[in-house]
């Protein structure tokens, strides 16, 4: 029997709470994990890391909604491929801040995201250091052969739309951020929900998949106009975004009239600079897990069906079009450059 609290005991406790995954043949627990391909599939992997303080904070996230989140990250890429997720890597590198149960709300949040897409954790590594803690998790999953979706297809005349709620993770930092100490009390309640939870994009992306409408796609955890311009490259085309279709709800409203009061401006109806702000957030850099799709648009209809029936919102926003510039179609009018940062690990500190 490992001693309590050994390395060899924190492993037996994660080990044990466990689902079993489909097509393991051995699964965690052993010196690696065999699995077993379905025939005419080809295999999508992908990972990512969450170190603390840089992709969460403690004081504004519970160890059970960080891995929530780490689960949505890769399911994310799962989904921008229209894949299938199935198995799971989960790497954590532990210092003594972190206690056994903490890594155990981590690792059980993260495990139950995977199930609810079909996908089980079969194995992983853990690590003792003086350093943050971090969690690494690779996901694979599976598509049928020559059928996944990639950045590169997009066409002229495409619609480019989105799901979700872009820019809701954004206001949920700045706001919880603003202010001392740090709290997400300020962040509206739909917010939040969206960045401790975020939705899953996978069903969306499968039924999407079978209209083959779809000819290119990308996961939106930079922001929007830094995502639209990796497809745009990828494509070879350029893209117009109209500023009055991006979606907006009464949170993001909230959240945009609250920023703008903080920087010492005024209250009331939205004003240019709240407007300003909420243009900013649903374009600039932010975290949030949803899908832009370069959509054939005799089919966009069916898509929309299809969005509606599984309870997703999904917007229409621009098209796609010949050349490389890239344009935001203003509330006024006007035709600008669509030059608005994405979130850079090296140049924004995380």
């Amino acid at each position: 029997m490992p001693e309590p609290g050994s390395e060899f005991a924190r492993i037996a406790a994660l080990l044990a709470s466990l689902p079993p995954g489909e097509g393991v043949v051995v699964g965690p627990g052993d010196d690696a994990a065999v699995l077993e391909m379905r025939a005419g599939r080809d295999l999508v992997a992908t990972t990512d890391a969450f170190v603390e303080g840089g992709h969460f904070r403690r004081d504004l996230l519970t160890p059970a909604e960080a891995g929530s989140r780490l689960a949505a990250a890769n399911l994310s890429d799962i989904a921008a491929m229209a894949a299938e997720p199935r198995w799971a890597l989960l790497s954590l590198v532990v210092p003594r801040t972190w206690s056994q149960a903490e890594c155990l709300m981590l690792e059980r949040a993260c495990a139950r995201a995977l199930a609810a897409d079909g996908a089980a954790i079969v194995g992983g590594n853990l690590a003792a250091a003086e350093g943050p803690f971090s969690a690494t998790l690779m996901l694979m999953g599976d598509v049928e052969r020559g059928a996944a979706w990639t950045r590169a297809g997009a066409q002229p005349g495409d619609i480019l739309a989105v799901s979700g709620f872009p820019g809701s993770a954004a206001a949920f930092v700045a706001l919880a951020l603003w202010g001392n100490p740090p709290s997400r009390a300020r962040v509206p309640s739909a917010i939040v929900e969206r960045v401790v939870a975020p939705a899953s994009r996978v069903k969306l992306a499968r039924a999407l998949a079978a209209t083959g409408g779809v000819h290119a796609a990308i996961d939106l955890s930079d922001g929007l106009a830094a995502d639209l311009g990796h497809v745009c490259k990828a494509s070879s085309v350029g893209a117009l975004v109209v500023e009055a279709l991006l979606p907006v709800d009464d949170a993001l409203h909230e959240a945009a009239r609250a920023l703008s009061a903080s920087a010492g401006q005024e209250r009331g109806p939205l004003p240019a600079e709240a407007g300003g702000l909420l243009t900013r957030l649903r374009l600039g850099a932010s975290d949030d897990y949803e899908l832009l799709l370069s959509v054939d648009p005799t089919k966009w209809a069916d898509c929309e069906r299809i969005a509606h029936e599984l309870g997703v919102p999904l917007t229409f926003v621009g098209e796609f079009m010949a050349g490389n510039d890239r344009v935001l179609r203003t509330t006024s009018g006007a035709d600008v450059p669509l030059e608005v940062p994405g979130w850079d690990h090296f140049a924004n500190g995380g």
